[in-house]
């Protein structure tokens, strides 16, 4: 059943894809992994962001991906949503078509950004999109990396055309997404785990998460804490922080990206299934090395992160 504003929300396991040695799909990896969040409890499963490495798939694994994860969150009764980015409007149509027709519940689009688009382009290129495939429900996947900010005035030019867009992936900050959810107060927010606490009160109300695949009832139980405003969630709020500012920073700094560091996280707690570790090059992969720091830094100072697998 495709997703509805009224029913997006909570923790959503964005996984990464396992590769083999031959770098080559381990498909019953994925299929088990996505058995796993969902078992856990996750409130859906999403493909094809970074972490999904959407930009370094053949046509044929993208949709290998697709179909498995569909299938395998079938039986559980929990929602998939499918990332469609690419950089222009017909194969983006291409990829939402194959996702309505395999079953997915929504999708997830970046704006094409080769060039940056104008307000008008990216209006145009949501409905283009939406009457292509209708009935079809869109979250914007909004990150600098596409050069075109969601910015209030355009999402309320996005609303006031009647584009079915149910949530957006990513604010930079509180104050931003004031602005945001007064132009659009029927949009679903979905912000980083570590401002999910501060920023409820703002309208967020998920997250498409790296850290959920690693320690889901921690961040199962986060999420909760969160919706009812319990004191708890923004000390985990403050250890998420830290965590970022403290592990996740200074890697970045020495070339370590979104999905070396989410394979990092996985690997440390052995929740997920598969060799985990290989993002696929030019970006550079985690090392053990990186994994048993990781495990040594939440042991010392989040142990939750750890225990609450």
């Amino acid at each position: 059943m495709p997703l509805a504003s009224e029913t997006l929300k909570g923790m959503w396991a964005g996984l990464p894809v396992p590769w083999d040695t031959r770098d080559q799909l381990d498909e019953s990896a994925l299929r088990e992994n996505v058995r796993r969040v969902c078992r856990a409890g996750v409130h859906g499963v999403y493909t094809h962001g970074t972490t999904g490495e959407f930009y370094a798939q053949t046509a044929e694994e993208w949709a290998r991906v697709v179909d498995a994860t569909v299938a395998e969150c079938k039986p559980f009764g929990i929602p998939t949503q499918i990332g469609c980015t690419a950089l222009w409007t017909a194969e983006v149509i291409r990829r939402v078509a194959y996702a309505q027709q395999a079953g997915a519940d929504g999708v997830q689009i970046a704006f094409p950004f080769w060039m940056q688009l104008t307000d008008a382009q990216a209006v145009k290129f949501l409905q283009d999109v939406s009457s292509a495939v209708p009935g079809m429900p869109l979250t914007i996947y909004n990150t600098e990396r596409a050069k075109k900010p969601l910015t209030a005035d355009l999402l309320k030019r996005i609303t006031d055309a009647g584009i079915p867009l149910i949530g957006c992936k990513g604010v930079g900050s509180l104050e931003e997404l004031q602005a945001l959810f007064e132009a659009g107060p029927r949009v679903k927010f979905f912000v980083g785990e570590c401002h999910l606490a501060t920023y409820w009160k703002c309208g967020a109300r998920g997250v498409y998460s790296s850290f959920v695949y690693a320690c889901p009832r921690f961040m199962l139980r986060y999420f909760q804490l969160c919706e009812v405003g319990n004191a708890e969630a923004f000390k985990i709020d403050a250890g998420l922080q830290r965590f970022i500012s403290e592990y996740v920073v200074p890697r970045v700094q020495r070339g370590l990206f979104d999905s070396a560091l989410d394979r990092t996280f996985a690997t440390m707690t052995g929740f997920l299934s598969g060799s985990l570790l290989r993002s696929r090059p030019p970006y550079e992969s985690a090392t053990p090395v990186d994994v048993e720091e990781c495990r040594e830094w939440c042991s010392a100072q989040l142990p939750e992160f750890i225990r609450e697998i």
